[in-house]
């Protein structure tokens, strides 16, 4: 069957009317002049493809056309193309539109002659009816989708024509196992009917077993009280072992301080004893080589007390690194001595656990 007119403006007062009663629904654009071109091009192209017997390729050029330029004419051969390629319930809501479409504009021959087509596609419609389980309406975000496409919770349970073929209906929520089936429907009176069922919770991966620390008895630790949650395992200490090769160093270091406050002291104590040869008596020195020994006597013993004090402080402080620090160091520690007027040290800061 040929439709004559390909499409076939509303009068200006008929689209006002329609505005005012749609309200809020927004107008859409009047396609532009290249828009115009391109969907006679393609209505064209499509047309010819019919006459060939290639309705397959024609259909989504007449598509296109009539999402860039709608028309009446246009829907008309759109649903030829979709029965004659056995998409029977496309075909037949696209001659119900294009009826309805037809009247409003008072093209009432073309609107007799599409009710006419889409009658009798009616008996052989296949139909689908998706019945769902309460238990799934009731979950926050579930949902159903027939083909990929989602499915409203209004048409749960009705029958609505589809077109035949495979079709695959999934059914998914959060936290709960997603829900799939396939079915082949064919040209049948009776719709075919497919229950969802209530989907099954998804139930978290059971706690890692966490070995119980002795208790200070040296017994077995009391199993922790049922259904309460267990600790959570101590992580290791990545740093240990740079820990206890630091604190190592360190207390070599303090060992070697050690020594050189030895020497300087010896030294002080020779110095010193050289002096009291040169400044008899008295409390000041006369002889000038008296006076250079009693300096150098006095510089060794501060070279002395200084070591001692760096090498007794590095001492304890690798003593604490590589026994106390390193077995349960942070990622932050910072090591380094004190000098000053008064003190004489190791200062070990950061965290600790």
């Amino acid at each position: 069957m040929r439709w004559h007119q390909r499409s076939i403006a509303l009068p200006a007062c008929l689209g006002l009317c329609a505005a005012l009663i749609s309200g809020a629904l927004p107008a859409r654009a009047e396609p532009s002049a290249s828009e115009k071109a391109t969907a006679e091009a393609l209505f064209d192209a499509a047309l010819d493809l019919m006459k060939q017997g290639r309705s397959a390729e024609a259909c989504p050029r007449l598509e296109q056309s009539h999402r860039i330029d709608p028309g009446i004419g246009t829907l008309l051969y759109l649903a030829e193309c979709y029965e004659n390629t056995g998409r029977t319930a496309s075909a037949w809501a696209t001659f119900r539109q294009a009826a309805s479409e037809s009247k409003a504009a008072g093209q009432a021959d073309r609107s007799r002659k599409a009710q006419a087509r889409a009658a009798r596609l009616e008996p052989s419609l296949s139909k689908l009816s998706i019945s769902v389980a309460p238990e799934n309406t009731s979950i926050e975000g579930f949902s159903v989708r027939s083909s990929g496409n989602p499915v409203e919770q209004a048409v749960f349970g009705i029958a609505i024509p589809v077109d035949p073929g495979e079709i695959t209906i999934e059914a998914s929520a959060p936290g709960h196992e997603a829900w799939t089936t396939t079915v082949k429907l064919g040209s049948n009176k009776a719709a075919t009917n497919v229950d969802v069922p209530p989907l099954k919770r998804v139930e978290g991966p059971p706690p890692t077993p966490v070995e119980p620390p002795p208790s200070e008895a040296g017994g077995p630790a009391p199993a922790p009280a049922r259904g309460a949650p267990a600790a959570p395992a101590p992580a290791p200490a990545a740093g240990g072992d740079t820990m206890r090769l630091l604190g190592l160093v360190v207390g070599g270091a303090g060992v070697v301080g050690l020594g050189v406050g030895t020497f300087f002291g010896l030294k002080a104590i020779s110095r010193n004893g050289d002096a009291e040869g040169y400044c008899k008596g008295g409390s000041t020195c006369e002889d000038p080589r008296g006076v250079t020994l009693t300096e150098e006597a006095s510089s060794a013993a501060t070279v002395s007390n200084i070591a001692f004090g760096l090498g007794a402080a590095a001492v304890v402080g690798g003593a604490v690194l590589a026994f106390v620090v390193a077995p349960a160091q942070s990622s932050r520690v910072q090591v380094g001595p004190i000098v000053d007027a008064r003190n004489v040290g190791l200062r070990v800061g950061g965290t600790f656990e």
